[in-house]
């Protein structure tokens, strides 16, 4: 790799490791590209060399955490028996986004049309190919679950939408600052045991009315 380019991609990380620290300081959604360049010792035009927008900058946050997620996501699902694994990667889960809260309601950020509307075309094909890998994900785990092929891909985007549902209730949760202010606390690594054996419970009972149903409404 060319000097050039070995400054450019330390320069962007450097950026990125920036504004990581600045979310962790104050409200993210306050954040200025001045401060960013300022934290990262570089001048406010060069961050436009590499991220054209704030919510380029923001978009590469997000995509990053959700990239490395499923990363660690996928080398969890390899290495537990095909039965265990569903639960274990929802439990897992749960806790990446607890690990980086601030970084996780960025990613929900991230997730609404009106930002996705103003990103700029390369961004916005990376978010698909993300939801793609994510949706390819889950069906795998789906039929290793339940060690049936008969589920199609429609029967596999039902079931996710319970799923995504139910994950987005718990990242709300996490974001609201967990069970703390409540009159008697829930611990948190209780509230995902729960959640993660509901969300199991309810993809069985839904898995099985879908492979009951007519071929034909399934189509």
């Amino acid at each position: 790799m060319r000097l050039q380019d070995r400054l450019f991609l330390q320069r962007e990380s450097a950026l990125l490791d920036a504004a990581r620290l600045l979310f962790r300081q104050q409200p993210w959604d306050r954040v200025t590209i001045a401060e960013v360049a300022t934290q990262a010792g570089i001048g406010k035009g060069t961050v436009y060399k590499h991220f054209p927008s704030k919510e380029a900058l923001f978009a590469r946050l997000a995509l990053d955490m959700s990239r490395a997620n499923l990363n660690e996501l996928l080398a969890l699902h390899a290495a537990q028996p095909p039965q265990q694994a569903m639960r274990q990667v929802i439990r897992h889960h749960f806790e990446l986004m607890l690990a980086d809260p601030i970084l996780a309601q960025l990613c929900q950020h991230c997730d609404r049309p009106a930002f996705q509307e103003r990103l700029e075309a390369p961004y916005r094909e990376q978010f698909l190919q993300l939801e793609r890998d994510y949706v390819d994900f889950f069906g795998q785990l789906l039929h290793d679950t339940f060690d049936d092929r008969a589920l199609t891909p429609a029967d596999c985007q039902y079931l996710l939408w319970g799923v995504e549902a139910c994950v987005n209730g718990v990242m709300a949760r996490i974001a609201s600052g967990g069970f703390e202010h409540w009159a008697e606390p829930i611990a948190l690594s209780d509230y995902f045991d729960r959640v993660s054996d509901f969300i199991i419970a309810g993809l069985r009972g839904q898995a099985a009315n879908l492979l009951c149903a007519p071929s034909a409404s399934r189509e």
